[in-house]
């Protein structure tokens, strides 16, 4: 398996090394201008990239009742070690969902999509908030709707792939005209959130975090490690996992490389909506697999950034200050936190947050 990772993490590096430089000037392509890659690869970029909005749409009409307005707001990346093969300048944009736009005299609210996700999956919850406020549903850049800069997962610290993460969402801000907002993340997105809100306190009425991923602490990942009960093939099955998320292969890899698995994953998806999701029908849940697969399939991109900032079994990477959860405890900003039911994240305690 370590083998298989890394022909898979050269295969990947092949492809972008031995491009060309192109521009593009379609807002829906990614890069506005200048980015290294080859013809080939941007016109499969710009295909998939109106595929995922297309199948976004199909997800958001589902809300009758409830208008939205769909919008790529453009911005820089700034550093180009963060994004390798590509000028300073480069612009990308951030895939935007509007919500609830009469409110405007109300503090808004910001709220950003988990892993494997985008902005249309919180399509059963945005009529309920667009009743009180206006709601900016965001695609963190590389995920979901967004544009998709070249990543080198093996040449970026943790601190810098926060850094990348939070970066393009403060020119969002500012692109916006937001000058203060409540901040709202699930999962992926809770960690994202949490970096911005640490960086940019002074725009942050309130963090709240929705079933967020904070890192998983020792004593779980140790009790983990010394189970027992666990059938070799399970521990095969960890295995394989941990080694891939060293080489930083993630879900969306086996996506993209594995004959077979789109299809697999989108029926799985399926059968998990419908299982563990309520009051979401078949017709819905066939939507939003489609959804959640298209954005799977796009070039790799920032989802490696988890790989940078959590270790095999979620392990939470430190930098300057400590873990995320050591710094949440000393952010000025009043926080909260949700979980479900049937939350297989580490629960924050208040004491820690």
């Amino acid at each position: 398996f370590p083998r298989l990772g890394a022909a898979l993490g050269a295969a990947s590096s092949g492809i972008v090394a031995s491009s060309s430089v192109i521009r593009c000037e379609s807002q829906h392509a990614g890069p506005a201008a200048g980015m290294p890659v080859s013809s080939a690869w941007a016109r499969c970029h710009s295909a998939k990239l109106t595929k995922i909005h297309e199948a976004e749409a199909r997800v958001l009409s589902q809300m009758i009742g409830t208008p939205y307005e769909a919008m790529d707001v453009p911005v820089k990346l700034g550093v180009s070690r963060r994004c390798f093969l590509q000028s300073d300048d480069v612009q990308y944009t951030i895939r935007t969902i509007i919500v609830g736009a009469e409110h405007k005299h109300k503090p808004p609210i910001v709220l950003v999509h988990g892993f494997m996700m985008g902005a249309a999956a919180f399509f059963k919850w945005l009529p309920l908030l667009a009743q009180e406020r206006t709601v900016y549903v965001i695609d963190i850049i590389g995920m979901g709707g967004s544009g998709r800069p070249p990543f080198d997962a093996k040449r970026i610290s943790a601190e810098e792939a926060e850094n990348l993460l939070v970066d393009p969402f403060e020119c969002w801000a500012q692109a916006m005209g937001l000058t203060s907002f409540t901040l709202l993340g699930h999962s992926f997105g809770g960690y994202v959130c949490s970096a911005w809100a640490l960086k940019h306190p002074g725009r942050v009425n309130c963090l709240g975090l929705l079933s967020p991923l904070l890192g998983f602490s020792d004593d779980r990942i140790a009790h983990f490690e010394q189970r027992e009960d666990v059938s070799w093939q399970r521990r095969a099955l960890r295995c394989i996992i941990d080694t891939a998320w060293a080489r930083n292969i993630t879900p969306q890899s086996v996506v993209r490389w594995v004959p077979g698995a789109k299809g697999w994953f989108e029926r799985a998806s399926v059968r998990r909506f419908q299982s563990m999701a309520s009051d979401v029908s078949e017709e819905e849940g066939r939507l939003l697999s489609a959804y959640v697969v298209a954005t799977m399939d796009m070039p790799s991109s920032t989802e490696q950034a988890a790989t940078v900032c959590f270790g095999p079994l979620l392990r939470p990477v430190e930098v300057a200050g400590g873990t995320i959860k050591r710094r949440l405890s000393k952010l000025p900003v009043r926080i909260f936190a949700l979980y479900g039911d049937r939350d297989w994240m580490d629960r924050a305690s208040a004491l820690e947050l």
